[in-house]
């Protein structure tokens, strides 16, 4: 039930899919005489919110927060025994219509899993990935991202894959199982944590929330240091803000029913000294 609402509420949440929905009808109800002139104040109201958080960068403020929450450790002097790199790179739609991969915007994600593989070839590395579908359709981005490796001879002996998980919480508790099938005595030590820094906050949550000791690694960060009056990119800020709703939302769902330690995990878990 929680992944069906999710999958729903992600829907509702997309400022995209909503602002080219809401002009539809509204243009529809132009047509009509009785509904014209709440039409025409719907379209002006529409507009100059667009062009507000297009302006004043609210989804960049609110990406920030998350994004800022981690710093990236220095792996030189951190102790871990292994990498988790969490999915969603990859485009569904490229494989399923036409047998490709395509790497999306969080490519960040799988360069970092193939350089901590080369580098530290006696640890394991994980990446733990399915189908966020609400439907099966015979897609799995782990298991479509180690066949390409394999062809690619990028694949290494200690990359290894998780291909059954659907969302943030499954990544967490599949790859733990994972682990206590497969390396037991590393279950409770540290773990590398790969994944975009937007996303970091809920991923961190939900994996101590699951049991591990992980090590925060943000990757893949979209806004800068200081934040400016964004340019008149009308479709950038209305994307913006949908990612940074999507991870604040997901956040306060995650808390509210169990599957995360904290609202707004840090880099101290509950109950530990600063």
């Amino acid at each position: 039930m929680f992944y069906f609402l999710s999958k729903t509420l992600g829907v509702l949440i997309n400022t995209a899919f909503m602002h080219g929905l809401l002009l539809a009808i509204l243009f529809g109800l132009l047509i009509l005489k009785r509904t014209r002139k709440f039409a025409l104040g719907g379209l002006v109201f529409v507009t100059a919110a667009s062009l507000l958080i297009t302006v004043v960068p609210v989804g960049a403020m609110l990406s920030q927060t998350l994004e800022t929450r981690f710093e990236k450790p220095d792996l030189d002097i951190t102790e871990f025994v292994g990498a988790v790199t969490l999915a969603g790179s990859l485009d569904p739609y490229s494989y399923l219509k036409r047998g490709e991969m395509h790497v999306g915007a969080s490519a960040d994600r799988i360069f970092t899993m193939l350089s901590f593989a080369n580098k530290f070839p006696e640890k394991p590395v994980l990446f733990t990935g399915g189908d966020g579908n609400l439907t099966e359709r015979g897609f799995s981005e782990a298991a479509v991202l180690e066949e390409w490796l394999n062809d690619s001879a990028l694949l290494t002996s200690n990359m290894y894959f998780e291909k059954a998980s659907r969302n943030t919480h499954e990544n967490a508790v599949k790859s733990m199982e994972m682990v206590y099938r497969d390396w037991p005595a590393l279950a409770q030590k540290p773990w590398v944590l790969i994944t975009s820094a937007h996303h970091m906050p809920r991923a961190v949550g939900a994996f101590r929330q699951a049991g591990w000791n992980v090590v925060p690694y943000p990757v893949d960060r979209f806004t800068r240091d200081t934040l400016h009056l964004a340019s008149l990119n009308v479709s950038g800020g209305i994307k913006g803000l949908g990612r940074a709703l999507r991870e604040w939302v997901g956040l306060t769902a995650y808390y509210w029913t169990g599957r995360t330690d904290a609202w707004f995990p840090g880099p101290s878990a509950p109950g530990t000294e600063n």
